[in-house]
């Protein structure tokens, strides 16, 4: 289900920005900021694991960083490398699962992001830990996990919670989505109502549906302790939604 709302929404996606461009450009920096923060200087070798269409890929290769990346979603990716093909920069792009970062080579990253909420569309606990036991496998000692996910617990859950966009315009067509949450326990379904006008006023719809688990930051944190990682934090001053961050102990330490 997660692969296929991606694949459909990748043409869109920067339309759910109001400014996509500037988001590349705050988040990169923002995330920039936070590594050199960790001590991952500009110039280290990244890997942006749950990508999508690039918007923090683009940013950190702006910041100066060796980034790879990568989505399971295929049309995602090749959104992506549309981008970077477009910017003329250049970064291996590939589809692979976060849960287990089959592309990736032991020992290899100083850092290893997964941001925009990607997390919670893994449904359980363990499918979680086996995303962060990834990451730690994929990151040289010393190198950093770095995830951004909303903060469930400051969420009320009601059904059906509608979650609108905003009116967009590309061009002479006009573009609104709409998101419709229903909740089941600690999981909820999610509609994708993507609504195009064109200037004849001729409308078409899709909806593109997903799935995720409400995971609490507290249990995420308990879950990459759990995984192996030291001196595991939340930072709610870096982006538009917590930050958590932890890192793989040197050798010896």
């Amino acid at each position: 289900m997660t692969q296929a709302f991606y694949d459909d929404l990748a043409p869109y996606y920067h339309l759910l920005y109001g400014d996509w461009e500037n988001a590349v450009r705050e988040q990169g920096a923002a995330l920039s900021a936070l590594l050199r923060e960790l001590g991952v200087a500009s110039g280290a070798a990244i890997h942006d694991a749950a990508c999508g269409i690039g918007t923090q890929t683009l940013g950190l290769l702006a910041s100066g960083y060796r980034v790879s990346a990568s989505d399971l979603s295929q049309g995602a990716v090749e959104r992506l490398q549309g981008e970077l093909a477009r910017r003329e920069l250049q970064a291996t792009v590939f589809v692979d699962d976060l849960r287990s970062l089959d592309g990736l080579a032991a020992n290899s990253k100083a850092a290893i992001l997964a941001c925009d909420n990607s997390i919670p569309h893994l449904l359980s606990d363990a499918e979680i830990l086996a995303s962060f036991r990834s990451c730690y496998r994929c990151l040289e000692p010393g190198g950093f996990a770095v995830i951004s996910v909303r903060d469930y617990d400051r969420i009320e859950r009601k059904s059906p919670d509608v979650r609108p966009y905003g009116l967009r315009y590309e061009g002479e067509n006009r573009f609104l989505a709409v998101q419709a949450w229903e909740w089941d326990g600690d999981q909820y379904d999610v509609r994708m109502y993507l609504t195009s006008e064109s200037a004849a006023g001729e409308c078409s719809t899709r909806v593109l549906k997903s799935r995720y688990y409400a995971v609490s930051v507290d249990r995420l944190i308990e879950l990459m302790r759990e995984a192996g990682f030291a001196g595991v934090k939340r930072r709610d001053d870096v982006l538009f939604q917590p930050v958590i961050f932890g890192q793989r102990p040197e050798l010896g330490g």
